[in-house]
């Protein structure tokens, strides 16, 4: 038999916002941890955030997306 495949990530996200042992309250805590990472990171200076594998302008940049997205969300 073959091995399961590894779940996506958007698959786990998924799969923890809709079973989780805590119920809806799950999706409360995923959108607060969310939005504190995402004010941390927009907060900080672009080129302290550059490493090997990720451009600090381009992770400044998700995290001004996601505190968009969420206020749009909330605001509506």
């Amino acid at each position: 038999m073959k091995p399961a495949r590894p779940q996506t990530n958007v698959e786990f996200v998924v799969d923890l916002m809709e079973f989780s042992a805590h119920g809806a309250l799950i999706q409360a805590f995923v959108l607060q941890a969310l939005t504190q990472f995402a004010q941390k990171v927009a907060a900080t200076d672009p080129e302290s955030l550059d490493t090997s594998l990720v451009s600090g302008h381009a992770w400044h940049g998700c995290a001004i997306e996601v505190q968009k997205k969420l206020k749009q969300r909330f605001d509506e």
